[in-house]
């Protein structure tokens, strides 16, 4: 495991150790890891890898850059390879990475990183990172026509199915996807020879699903991690609202969970995020009260640590019971406590809205506190805060709102759901016409589908509540 490990952050950070550490200690981990997995399995880390890197990349795109950093290392690594062989590839790589007919995958970045010249310039290709919006899930085809495919071109089939697999989970640790792949083609290889067998992979199915289950755990909250801002703020609501404790104690866990996610989310080897989970599951079940809660909670704790996680995602959130105060946010939000204020007064907002997703909630933490952190900054706060404050109440009845949008989308069936949210856009806007009640509608619509779910995908609903929020000449009701 440990030499799994060196291999995939030195293939992670490409060219990006030399600084630190010296060129041939990442010529010497490269060399390390092609011996010990062996051409096949070095490749398909690589095909990984850029393949979370820049999801935006064909196929043929992220293989052509696979081959050339295999045949890199078995250029480099062989008896007889001259000292500057691996910088001198290195560096040749990097080059076609900055021509103007790149066979590589392409990034909105690279045009500043093909500016520099040298180690700035390896460097900088080496932190870039596509933050483009989610990719919808892969289409489940028949059991058929996988095993019609993969008899086709079994090696392509794999590479495929590594490379889709890996960029709608760009934000996991790659060893849980090439375990995710290696589990499929398994199921296949067994269920579809000699003939199909349908039974086959309904009880295969079902032996992964807690695997699957965990892996899409794993991709929810890593990539909530890595896009959102005030993921910690989140968090902090997600746990208040799931548990119902107090702000104290769901901020602490939100800490211990977040920084842990900081830490090992990107970091290739998934062993060391399994063993975070594993030590939050005796945070929420061993080391606090909350054993103390509902029967339910408790169930949850007596399942394997890995379980206990998702099985505690899943819970119903709780009612909020009003303690019959009002948290208000605090004149003195510019002190030195103000941050807390702040996080305060966003817990109170979110545990009372149930519905709201964290990555719905985190990003209107973000918004409000951007505005208030500007205030602060500014020569006369006061001042700015009593202009901001209509924005700010903006923000938090928008949160009231997603809170009912969601709700009554979880309650009613989509047809039903869609003429609710006209009727109530028609009754809001009386003096819009049909088509533009209709457009209106039909936002609502999607942000529901699209941000309701617990796992919704930040990047997408980033984008649709700032739309919702951003100051605008038509600053009509949401």
């Amino acid at each position: 495991m440990r030499t799994l490990h060196i291999v995939l952050v030195a293939s992670l950070f490409t060219f990006g150790s030399a600084r630190s550490r010296g060129k041939n200690y990442e010529k010497e981990k490269v060399c390390e890891g092609l011996n010990t997995l062996g051409k096949e399995k070095f490749k398909n880390l690589f095909t990984v890898l850029y393949s979370q890197k820049f999801p935006n990349g064909t196929f043929e795109e992220v293989r052509c850059v696979a081959d050339e950093m295999l045949k890199l290392a078995e250029k480099c690594c062989s008896e007889g390879a001259t000292p500057d062989c691996y910088d001198t590839g290195a560096t040749s790589i990097s080059d076609i990475s900055c021509g103007k007919d790149s066979p590589f995958p392409k990034h909105p970045g690279i045009g500043k990183c093909c500016a520099e010249q040298g180690l700035e310039r390896k460097l900088c290709l080496a932190s870039l990172r596509y933050t483009a919006e989610e990719l919808p899930s892969l289409l489940e085809t028949t059991n058929e026509e996988v095993c019609e495919q993969y008899r086709q071109n079994a090696s392509g089939y794999a590479s495929r199915y590594m490379y889709e697999l890996a960029r709608r989970h760009r934000s996991t640790p790659a060893e849980l996807v090439l375990n995710a792949t290696a589990r499929y083609l398994q199921m296949i290889e067994k269920c579809c020879s000699p003939v199909v067998s349908n039974p086959c992979f309904l009880s295969e199915r079902l032996q992964q699903r807690e695997s699957n289950v965990f892996l899409r755990f794993t991709s929810a909250v890593c990539q909530n991690q890595v896009n959102l801002k005030s993921h910690k703020t989140g968090l902090t609501v997600h746990y208040g609202s799931i548990l119902g404790i107090p702000f104290e104690e769901a901020s602490s866990i939100a800490s211990y969970l977040h920084d842990g996610l900081a830490k090992y989310c990107l970091e290739p080897n998934g062993a060391y995020i399994i063993q975070e989970f594993t030590d939050f599951h005796g945070v929420l079940c061993n080391d606090s009260t909350l054993a103390t809660k509902s029967a339910e909670f408790q169930k949850c704790c007596s399942k394997p640590p890995l379980g206990t996680l998702t099985c505690v995602d899943d819970l119903k959130k709780q009612t909020y019971v009003s303690t019959g105060t009002e948290q208000r946010l605090s004149p003195h939000v510019c002190s030195g406590a103000g941050q807390d204020a702040i996080e305060r007064y966003l817990f109170d907002v979110g545990v009372k809205r149930p519905s709201v997703s964290l990555p719905v909630m985190a990003t209107v933490a973000d918004n409000f506190e951007g505005t208030v952190k500007l205030c602060c900054e500014s020569a006369d706060a006061e001042a700015c805060m009593e202009g901001k404050k209509s924005h700010l109440k903006r923000i938090t009845e928008f949160v009231s709102k997603a809170d009912d949008i969601c709700s009554q989308y979880f309650k009613l069936d989509f047809s039903a759901f869609r003429k609710k949210v006209l009727r109530d856009v028609e009754a809001e806007l009386p003096q819009a016409g049909r088509g533009d009640a209709d457009a209106r509608a039909a936002v609502l619509v999607e942000f529901a589908t699209t941000c309701c779910s617990r796992h919704a995908p930040p990047v997408q609903c980033q984008n649709r509540v700032e739309a919702f929020i951003t100051p605008s000449e038509d600053d009509s009701a949401v």
